[in-house]
C-alpha cells in the first residue's frame, strides 16, 4: 500500500487514473491548496526541462576539491567548550623535539668548529714574522734593546730603552730661581 506522499507525488506527476485519482482527490484536506502546489511543480519541472542542463565547469577538478573540503570542514567534530578533564595541547616543540634539535645543533658547532678553525698540535720552533731585526745600535750611552717572542700571543715585541732624548732639556719648563739675598 502506498503512502499518502507517494500517492501525493503521483498524483502530481499525472500517475493516478480513474478510481484511484478519485479516491485521492476525495482525501486530500484542501483541495485548492494542493491543486496550486501541483500548478507550482509542473511550471518548475517545465523550466528544469528547458534548463535542466547544468553548464560546464572550466575546472571540475577545483570545484570538486573546494566541495570536498567543505564536506570535510563540516563532518569534523566541534569542539565540546565544556570538557573534562581538559585536552593537553600539543605545541611544536616537545621536550622529545628540543631535545633532538639541541643534539642535532651540538654536533653541527662541533663539526663547523674542527673544519673551520685550525688546530695546530705544536707551536713552530722559530717565530715567523714579516721583519728581522739583526742589528739594533743607537748613539745615545745607555740605551738598551731587547726583542721579545710571545708564544701566547703570537708575537714578536722590539723594547727599547732610551734614558733621554735629545732636545728633552729645550722644552722643560725653567726653574724658579732661588732668592740669594734672603
Amino acid at each position: 500500500m502506498k503512502t499518502f506522499e507517494e500517492k501525493f507525488t503521483a498524483w502530481v506527476d499525472g500517475e493516478l487514473k480513474g478510481k484511484e485519482l478519485a479516491e485521492f482527490e476525495a482525501q486530500l484536506p484542501d483541495a485548492l491548496e494542493a491543486r496550486l502546489e501541483k500548478q507550482t511543480a509542473g511550471q518548475i519541472g517545465e523550466i528544469l526541462r528547458e534548463h535542466g542542463r547544468a553548464p560546464e565547469l572550466a575546472n571540475p577538478d577545483f570545484f570538486n576539491h573546494q566541495l570536498m573540503q567543505r564536506i570535510e570542514a563540516e563532518a569534523a567534530p566541534k569542539a565540546d567548550p565544556i570538557q573534562w578533564p581538559p585536552r593537553r595541547r600539543t605545541f611544536f616543540f616537545t621536550l622529545p623535539r628540543l631535545a633532538l634539535a639541541g643534539a642535532f645543533s651540538l654536533v653541527v658547532a662541533f663539526g663547523l668548529y674542527h673544519t673551520l678553525i685550525p688546530q695546530n698540535a705544536t707551536a713552530p720552533a722559530e717565530p715567523t714574522g714579516k721583519f728581522e731585526v739583526i742589528n739594533l745600535k743607537s748613539g745615545e750611552p745607555g740605551t738598551r734593546s731587547s726583542i721579545y717572542y710571545s708564544s701566547k700571543n703570537d708575537v714578536q715585541v722590539v723594547d727599547i730603552n732610551i734614558p733621554s732624548l735629545p732636545g728633552d732639556n729645550k722644552h722643560a719648563s725653567p726653574s724658579p730661581k732661588k732668592d740669594k739675598d734672603k
